[in-house]
């Protein structure tokens, strides 16, 4: 009965609704339901517009969904409140990769890689995020040097 009660209880005990609407937005967002994430993200930011994490997901959304310039908006917004958070720069480069910005999406991976070296070993991001490239395998650094080559190429014309 104990379980049971706490289970009707939402099992989410302690959980503001803050993290509630992130963690039900990231969920959305793995399982491949990007609208309710949106939604989630989107619930996230009404409740607490003054923190990161839901401009940082609701952007990760709509870069998922191919709405680039839009995700920018919410990049720059969990930027500017939370200067050192690799993982917006990071999806803010594939925004700007995508839209052809490859100086603005070079900056911001070596930004991202400087605060954060690891976030290129994160399980599942880059999946997620550079389904782009042929070669998803390839990581942070990889797509980087791509990039850059790409870039110096166009310079060399």
């Amino acid at each position: 009965m104990t379980i049971a009660l706490f289970w009707a209880s939402g099992c989410g005990l302690g959980v503001s609704e803050y993290d509630d609407a992130i963690l039900d937005g990231v969920s959305h967002l793995n399982t491949g339901k990007p609208e309710e994430a949106l939604a989630d993200f989107n619930r996230a930011v009404k409740i607490n517009p003054e923190l990161a994490d839901g401009y940082l997901g609701r952007a990760n959304t709509l870069n998922t969904m191919g709405k680039y310039n839009k995700s920018l908006e919410d990049y720059d917004r969990a930027i500017a409140i939370k200067p050192d958070l690799a993982n917006a720069y990071v999806n803010r480069g594939i925004a700007y990769s995508h839209l052809g910005k490859f100086q603005k999406a070079i900056a911001d991976f070596k930004k991202g890689l400087e605060l954060d070296p690891k976030i290129d070993n994160k399980p599942g991001f880059l999946k997620r995020l550079f389904s782009n490239e042929p070669n998803t395998e390839k990581g942070i650094r990889k797509h980087l040097e791509i990039l850059e080559d790409l870039v110096k190429n166009q310079n060399a014309k």
